[in-house]
């Protein structure tokens, strides 16, 4: 009785410090907003990304991680239903938007395994959707200024949002409009990508 009162108790310190351990780090799973690249990503990556970057390639369907250039695993993905059909323009079109984005959230409580946020809507779909008057002058300019501050835009106006690189990938399967890939392969990516890696959606 004593020996497992004896490992009972070892196991309840164990448990205390690793949870003051994640407390006095902040490590929640939910990344605060913080200044990335955002809309200055041509003027090169800061320290906290490591230099490193994603191509997703909407022709072959597959993502490319690099490091300082260097490729270190493609994988296959899954995107939008309707991608074929061109860049994603509102919300419920079941498209994968192209352009440039940046890592702006990572969730570790995803309900497709792990997730990392793109900044979709970036600034071209902002001005893009004001021309076309799918969303208002203040919608607008929050999503601009959101981007030129790195942080997450707006992911509820008429142009949708909350665009991710997630796991849980169906094998021919498609998406409403995410990247999914498989989760081996997510867990590479959660480990190289911090908030501000730059994401590029293209051909």
């Amino acid at each position: 009785m004593m020996k497992w009162a004896g490992k009972g108790y070892k196991c309840l310190i164990s448990a205390i410090l690793v949870i003051a351990l994640a407390a006095s780090s902040l490590v929640t799973g939910y990344a605060e907003p913080v200044s990335g690249p955002g809309a200055n990503i041509t003027s090169g990556n800061s320290g906290s990304t490591n230099n490193v970057t994603i191509y997703v390639s909407k022709r072959t369907k597959t993502l490319s991680l690099k490091q300082n250039g260097v490729l270190i695993a493609e994988y296959p993905v899954s995107m939008g239903a309707a991608s074929s059909e061109g860049n994603k323009k509102v919300e419920g079109d079941m498209r994968t938007p192209s352009g440039e984005f940046y890592v702006c959230t990572r969730n570790d409580k995803s309900v497709a395994y792990l997730a990392l946020g793109l900044s979709y809507p970036a600034i071209k779909d902002a001005e893009r959707g004001y021309a076309d008057g799918i969303i208002t002058e203040a919608q607008r300019d929050e999503i601009i200024k959101a981007n030129k501050e790195g942080k997450q835009p707006p992911w509820d106006t008429p142009l949708g949002g909350a665009i991710e690189i997630h796991g849980c990938r169906v094998p021919d399967g498609t998406t409403h409009g995410c990247v999914a890939v498989d989760n081996n392969d997510m867990d590479v990516l959660w480990s190289y990508c911090n908030l501000g890696v730059p994401v590029t959606i293209g051909p």
